[in-house]
């Protein structure tokens, strides 16, 4: 047994005081039990006023909006155009179906579902640790309201994004990784749940496949046997993904046959990858990595925060490849790299003699005030400074929503820009319709970005225009059949705007509309234009 969780089997045994509260390992002080319990509560307290003060980001309201239109008979990539592969879908479906069978509100189902999501994978992670023995080291009272505001409070806008639940789903897979390493026995109920968490990770999005194996592969350095390998919980996690992959062809041909054309041509190659590397990001997260070995000394390897490293590292690889330095993607990295500070800094086999650098270098361990600078809290806190902030950045979407109310109550709406920030969530504040089949003209915008980019391939340029042609006859076969009362514009997208008007038929349909309201948005950086559709052609249609 590890030396870090060995326990004195000859203790004697002595009557428990009447003010303490026997937790295992360690007796807490009942003063102890009700601040951390205060704690808690006064965090998840926080977390929901937040959620009721902000709005749902635009990803996830716009696949609200497609699940409702699923719900109502529309096919997936044929009546409703998705970048993404159906488990995007899939993962709000049930729970916006399950809000229209008891009247509420899907973005408060969703909410109460992701808060689920929090509670169910911290609680299935604390059960495995325990039965791990990896508890033993923490104050339990002071891991949960940490992890309450690294995954309930400080995702701000990044709340309910797809990167926000696969981040807790892998927790399970990674206790059960670190569970694994260091020799631990675990049940197959733990195993099973734990694989199937992983799944759900590797399903949102193929990429985050590297945030479950380098862990993995960590765990094989730890312990090198093929069944660390071949595990029960990473061979079910890649059967379900395997699965989940066969079912897409089957039942989403299109996706592959069309979107998947789509992507290839207009949204991959949209990335700035050499800046996503050489970001803020690839800094931090070394100086995690140098810093916890410092500190976590020869049980590095066996350790906790390096688990939650690679797999913050697979998380980083993943933002790097996407390359669309969307704050949303890196979230996952902030989170991790914070959580493995905690875990080695609270850790109480290290603690007491402020880490173990004497075991990677005794000439830095005499220099204790440069010992107490290379700390892995530090690298934690210099991440939670830098992006935590940009977490909640507001687009301005209650301004935006309360013009359009005053200019049309329950509005079909539509947009002429490739920002899908800019109807979404908005169309849903003011109870409106959506009148696209399309979240918003992205494939124009990124088509004049390519068009531009220094390494673009003039060889792809007629499939191309074939694509926003297809795509802009989706649009005005909208605009005819929805006849949308608002449709919204950016100013600053002005050669967008002159292409969606040169496609034939298209300027004759825009004429209908007459400029209600201008006003900036987005801490000034846009100008909104709220176009109004002419007032002896203002009746807008069910399609």
């Amino acid at each position: 047994m590890s030396d870090h969780v060995a326990l004195n089997t000859n203790r004697r045994a002595e009557p428990q005081r009447l003010d303490t509260f026997d937790m295992g390992p360690r007796t807490f002080e009942r003063a102890d039990i009700w601040i951390g319990c205060a704690l808690i509560a006064l965090l998840a307290g926080f977390a929901v006023f937040l959620r009721y003060i902000t709005v749902l980001n635009a990803d996830t309201s716009w696949l609200i909006t497609v699940s409702e239109q699923i719900l109502a008979g529309k096919k997936l990539y044929v009546d409703v155009a998705e970048t993404n592969p159906p488990a995007s879908v899939w993962l709000y479906l049930p729970i916006v179906a399950l809000a229209h069978v008891l009247r509420v509100s899907p973005e408060a189902a969703v909410t109460v579902y992701i808060f689920a999501v929090f509670f169910f994978s911290v609680g299935l992670t604390g059960m495995i640790l325990s039965r791990a023995d990896g508890l033993r080291r923490y104050d339990v009272f002071l891991l949960i309201p940490i992890l309450l505001a690294l995954f309930a409070v400080m995702p701000g806008e990044v709340f309910s994004q797809r990167e926000h639940i696969a981040v807790m789903l892998c927790l399970p897979f990674l206790a059960a990784t670190w569970a694994r390493a260091n020799e631990r026995v675990l049940s197959w109920p733990f195993l099973i749940a734990a694989g199937v968490c992983g799944a759900v990770v590797a399903i949102i999005k193929p990429h985050f496949v590297l945030a479950l194996e380098l862990p993995v592969l960590i765990a094989l350095l730890a312990r090198p046997r093929w069944h660390t390998l071949f595990s029960p919980e990473n061979v079910i996690a890649g059967l379900l993904t395997a699965i989940y992959s066969a079912m897409t062809f089957m039942l989403y041909p299109e996706y592959w046959t069309v979107t998947m054309k789509t992507n290839v041509l207009l949204y991959l190659p949209v990335a700035d990858r050499w800046r996503a590397f050489t970001s803020i990001t690839t800094p931090i997260l070394l100086a995690a990595f140098l810093t916890s070995w410092l500190y976590c000394g020869r049980s590095f390897l066996r350790h906790p925060t390096l688990i939650l490293l690679a797999a913050a590292t697979g998380f980083c690889v993943a933002f790097v490849v996407q390359g669309k330095m969307w704050l949303y993607h890196v979230y996952p990295v902030v989170a991790l790299v914070a959580l493995a500070g905690v875990l080695a800094v609270f850790d109480r086999s290290l603690s007491p003699s402020a880490g173990r650098q004497s075991e990677v270098s005794p000439l830095l361990a005499k220099h204790r005030l440069l010992c107490r600078l290379l700390n892995p809290g530090m690298a934690s806190i210099a991440a939670l400074i830098y992006f935590v902030p940009l977490f909640f950045v507001d687009f301005d979407s209650h301004k935006l929503s309360a013009a359009v109310m005053r200019l049309q109550s329950k509005p079909t709406m539509a947009i002429l820009s490739g920002e899908s920030w800019l109807g979404h969530p908005v169309v849903r504040l003011v109870n409106g319709r959506w009148g696209m089949t399309q979240p918003s003209l992205w494939i124009l915008a990124n088509g004049q970005f390519l068009r531009h980019h220094p390494m673009f391939d003039q060889a792809t340029l007629p499939a191309i225009e074939a694509i926003e042609n297809a795509d802009l006859a989706r649009l005005l076969a909208d605009l005819q059949r929805n006849r949308p009362d608002i449709l919204l514009r950016l100013t600053e997208e002005r050669g967008l705007y002159d292409r969606v008007r040169a496609f034939p038929g298209m300027a004759d349909e825009l004429d209908r509309y007459e400029l209600a309201s201008a006003f900036p948005v987005a801490q000034d950086r846009f100008t909104v234009n709220i176009l109004r559709r002419r007032p002896d052609l203002r009746t807008s249609i069910n399609p």
